[in-house]
């Protein structure tokens, strides 16, 4: 079993990449927009996930990292921890920039955390099936709710800004399939 410190190195190391994008306040060169993407400005597509609206998205995101390296992480591995990362924050941004045209801005995480909960769960199914069949079914069921727009879970408590919830689809569907490639190629 690998040490401690190597397992804690993916939530250690998305942690410490959020919260200097925070303190050197690069937000407004790093969110996604996709006006700038088309001049040229392509960093966006992986950028805007790593900077915030305020303090408060920063600090949900980053307890939201831990939390999900919790739920799945340690078995998960660093390696294919942060490539689910990189690979879901790409799929957000394409997806956006290809379905959602309306979408004239974007910052936060959340829909990496989505992509990181789907994958870890769909590699926890072996060991834990019920329990990442309960979570992935929670998961899905949150995304129902804010697609439907019943309620709007969560949002509001101490920010005051608009989620983009295509953002948490794409990311969950992009670790969903992430996970099942990775279950296949271990079966293998």
């Amino acid at each position: 079993m690998p040490s401690l410190s190597y397992r804690l190195l993916a939530p250690t190391a998305l942690s410490a990449l959020l919260m200097a994008c925070w303190f050197y306040s690069v937000a407004a060169a790093f969110q996604y927009q996709p006006g700038l993407i088309r001049q040229g400005e392509v960093w966006r597509l992986l950028t805007g996930h790593w900077v915030h609206v305020d303090h408060w998205h920063l600090v949900f995101n980053l307890v939201g990292i831990w939390l999900v390296w919790l739920w799945n992480g340690p078995g998960f591995g660093p390696g294919r921890w942060l490539l689910t990362a990189l690979v879901c924050s790409l799929a957000i941004s394409v997806g956006l920039y290809l379905f959602d045209p309306e979408v004239a801005w974007y910052r936060g995480f959340s829909g990496v955390l989505f992509g990181l909960f789907a994958a870890g769960s769909v590699m926890l199914i072996k060991e834990h099936p019920l329990l990442a069949l309960a979570g992935l079914v929670a998961a899905a069921a949150k995304l129902l709710v804010d697609t439907v727009g019943w309620v709007e879970l969560g949002v509001g408590l101490v920010t005051d800004f608009q989620v983009i919830h295509q953002a948490h689809l794409y990311g969950f569907l992009s670790g969903l399939g992430l996970g099942l490639f990775f279950r296949g190629f271990d079966s293998h």
